[in-house]
């Protein structure tokens, strides 16, 4: 889909379908051409050309971030499996969109990021991954534009080799969007407006100038939902009540995957030992199917999940709603791990929502979230 301009007056819309580099004196810039209409436009390349990369083998994808946004927010992608030396491999670079237009950050003069730079440039002005881009208007006056002018000022680029890729078992970009959001990073759309929401305790910060990612964990890598939770579902999601029934479909999930692993590990376990108790196998696999057992096997055998903060945050809304003056007090004031305060939190709001005091509920959930959206992240990226 290529890039289009627009004629305010007659309402027409120019294709720019041809795109050739070309130099005036010591500047280098790419004209865009809608040959059928003769309009023609100019798009400067401030950076140092260095075209020896083939666009064609390698992947463009964009995003947006509110964290790794500034000029100088460069850095070189790697796989966690293959980052230890010696057989460390570099996948690509991620770089925000003025790091093309300026020679003044501290990669302008780095050869490796000026070949990647040349790439994601040409590619972005072919837009063969068909994103939606602004339409500028047609000027008459000047035919002197900026890659911005199609893209916006605060898009992110993430370019990947080709050839690396084929190293990774089944390569799939949407297997590290979990990854990417623990860094601040969101697939959008150039014309997508991105909130910025205080959602979580911290994002990831880079190792230096590398971008470590990690695929979901294998038993995630073919669930919908995941991608949906983090391509869609969270990124403009404000409210507090709805961000944490999305993440706790997550464990919902899991725990399925841990009851099926469990009863068939207990029935093997049955099957090997000569006292074939079967009284003992049912109260087994009967506590098993719990699911407030699962979700504590899930976070803290599986994943082995401590985090204080969590735990204090879901025993203070757990004891606010013991501190009410309602009979419905039951058993969940009792002291227990972060698992078990994680499904009494949920439990609270799935049946006695109504008896929360809204102010309060906002509150608590605000503080559970930032830390249980991070918990998510990590049971994605560490199942086993």
């Amino acid at each position: 889909m290529p890039l289009k301009i627009k004629d305010e007056i007659s309402d027409i819309h120019y294709s720019l379908t041809e795109v050739i580099p070309n130099r005036n004196d010591e500047q280098l810039y790419f004209e865009l051409s809608d040959v059928q209409n003769n309009i023609k436009i100019f798009i400067d390349y401030v950076l140092t050309l260095d075209s020896e990369y083939k666009p064609e083998d390698y992947s463009l994808f964009i995003l947006k971030s509110w964290v790794l946004d500034k000029e100088n927010d460069i850095f070189q992608v790697f796989d966690k499996e293959f980052y230890k030396e010696p057989n460390r491999v570099r996948l690509g670079w991620i770089f925000p969109i003025q790091a093309l237009l300026s020679n003044e950050h501290q990669y302008a003069d780095n050869k490796h990021f000026l070949k990647y730079a040349y790439v994601a440039f040409l590619k972005l002005l072919k837009n063969q991954e068909e994103y939606t881009t602004f339409n500028p208007l047609f000027s008459k006056i000047t035919n002197n534009y900026k890659l911005t002018d199609f893209y916006g000022e605060d898009i992110i680029i993430l370019v990947l080799c080709n050839s690396p890729l084929q190293k990774i078992d089944n390569f799939q970009v949407d297997n590290y969007i979990t990854s990417l959001y623990s860094y601040g990073y969101y697939f959008c759309q150039p014309i997508e407006n991105l909130k910025e929401i205080d959602t979580r305790s911290d994002s990831e910060n880079p190792t230096g100038k590398n971008l470590i990612l990690q695929k979901n964990s294998s038993c995630l890598q073919k669930e919908d939902y995941v991608y949906r939770l983090f391509k869609d579902l969270l990124k403009n999601e404000e409210h507090h009540l709805v961000r944490f029934y999305l993440l706790y479909q997550v464990i919902e999930l899991i725990i399925q995957i841990v009851f099926e692993r469990k009863i068939l590990e207990e029935i093997k376990n049955f099957n090997n030992n000569p006292d074939k108790n079967i009284r003992k196998l049912k109260e087994k696999i009967d506590n098993i199917s719990t699911e407030k057992k699962r979700v504590s096997i899930l976070i803290n055998d599986d994943v082995k999940i401590n985090n204080p903060n969590l735990l204090i945050s879901c025993n203070e809304l757990i004891k606010l709603f013991n501190d009410d003056d309602s009979n419905e007090k039951d058993d969940i004031s009792k002291k227990q791990d972060l698992g078990g305060a994680l499904y009494d939190v949920r439990c609270l709001i799935v049946h006695q929502f109504r008896k929360l005091p809204d102010k309060i509920l906002e509150e608590k959930l605000r503080e559970i979230n930032k830390e249980f959206e991070n918990i998510v992240i990590k049971i994605i990226l560490d199942y086993k």
